[in-house]
């Protein structure tokens, strides 16, 4: 099997627009292909945003000690291999060839029982354990897809330690329309006797993460409280911190930009310092300085190399927008900007476009290549009610070059944003190569 045949089976397996949330699926599946989730440590994160960033962090700090990590994300940006990686290398096409047909194989006898066919989720997560186990991982650090108590990567009841980066608004749909309820459905990760790191700090989802905590004999490492960060510089690819944690005290620089990156780097640095409160490994100050420094992450207020300055950022919910508009006035406060925004039809497109609008001279609303789009013109017919600086361009690509060919005249800052689909395909038209689904 080729592999653009293997992602054809993959994505119409079961659409990626139907979440079926449960745990008996992936569990029976795993336990077809020898519980390969059994095989490495693990480290399991989640949070409404900022979970990629750590899990790529953490990752690339237990590979800077000495550790084969295997890492796991969701979604993709460019291409279906950046999900699965071992020491931050994708897998070959090879090797997701492999894994689909071992996979797919009990997944169709599964699917001859009612009720059991696994979802596309399922069957990638089961392709990524059974791939770290063959690989002979150390280290597997997980995020979850969505939610977290029954998220297909809660499978391992003795997690090194498991991370909740915050808790916001996003999914109601599925995960309640509430922050307890929401923090109620990613607490389900805490496991008995595992500590939780996070970066909430609100009293509402904090209570809930804390009562979790409590019943599974659990210790909450929280920040502000036993580990916080000191913003020293922010320069745009020149940021400097301070990581101060229970003994640790670090003074740090990256050239990742935002105050969420720092924020992000902060919980992930807090669960490398439990790690090496317990012996699991032996810290190195010059590794960690080295990794942080060296850290980037696609997609994440990634400032994308031209003869313009293209800031590339995923926010595809309302906090994350919020999130890009501090960052945007933090970095560019003098400068015009003009967007391309292009959101799932899951989402409060009207926040999302409330929030960004003000700071933007022109907003070029596109279509995100995916079946979970939402209709561009029905959000154009809105937002230019109450914007002045609203265009629409269905096509990514017609809308960028546009965006780019307006700005080069003006000398304005091009941002990209509102979901990973939208950013992962102008990004590759960007790079002028072919993006995959």
């Amino acid at each position: 099997m080729k592999y653009d045949e293997m992602l054809e089976k993959l994505f119409s397996f079961h659409p990626e627009n139907k979440i079926k949330l449960g745990l008996e699926r992936i569990e029976k599946l795993l336990e077809r292909l020898g519980n390969p989730q059994k095989d490495f440590k693990y480290i399991h994160v989640t949070g409404t945003n900022g979970k990629g960033t750590v899990t790529r962090t953490i990752g690339r700090l237990l590979t800077a000690h000495g550790f084969k990590v295997g890492t796991y994300f969701s979604p993709h940006l460019e291409s279906f291999r950046e999900r699965i990686r071992i020491d931050d290398l994708f897998i070959s096409e090879e090797n997701c060839v492999s894994m689909y047909e071992i996979v797919s194989r009990e997944a169709e006898e599964m699917s001859k029982i009612p009720g059991m066919k696994p979802t596309f989720f399922e069957i990638v997560t089961a392709m990524a354990f059974l791939y770290f186990k063959l690989q002979k991982v150390d280290v597997v650090v997980s995020e979850v897809g969505m939610g977290g108590r029954f998220d297909a990567t809660n499978v391992v009841d003795d997690p090194l330690c498991s991370v909740i980066t915050i808790v916001d608004y996003d999914h109601m749909n599925v995960l309640g329309g509430t922050l307890s309820q929401i923090a109620f459905e990613k607490s389900g990760i805490i496991k008995e006797h595992s500590p939780v790191i996070t970066g909430e700090f609100k009293k509402e989802p904090l209570k809930i993460i804390e009562a979790r905590a409590r019943e599974m004999n659990s210790e909450v490492r929280r920040i502000g409280k036993d580990f916080r960060y000191i913003i020293k510089r922010v320069e745009f690819a020149r940021n400097a911190f301070d990581f101060v944690g229970k003994k640790w005290n670090l003074p740090l620089e990256t050239r990742m930009n935002g105050l969420a990156a720092i924020n992000n780097m902060a919980i992930s640095l807090a669960a490398i310092e439990y790690l090496d409160e317990i012996e699991f490994l032996k810290m190195n100050q010059e590794k960690i300085y080295k990794t942080i420094f060296t850290n980037s992450w696609e997609g994440r207020f990634e400032w994308f190399p031209s003869d313009l300055k293209i800031i590339l950022d995923v926010a595809h919910n309302a906090p994350a927008m919020e999130m890009l508009k501090k960052n945007l006035k933090l970095y560019f406060q003098n400068r015009e900007i003009n967007a391309v925004i292009g959101i799932l039809n899951d989402k409060d497109y009207k926040r999302m476009i409330d929030i960004v609008a003000p700071i933007f001279k022109r907003i070029y609303i596109t279509s995100p290549r995916n079946e979970r789009a939402s209709d561009p013109f029905s959000i154009y017919n809105w937002a230019v009610r109450g914007h002045d600086n609203i265009s629409f361009i269905k096509d990514i690509e017609d809308a960028t070059d546009v965006c780019m060919d307006v700005s080069k005249q003006e000398n304005s800052i091009v941002v990209i944003t509102g979901s990973f689909y939208t950013v992962g395909f102008a990004r590759s038209f960007l790079r002028g190569v072919r993006s995959e689904k």
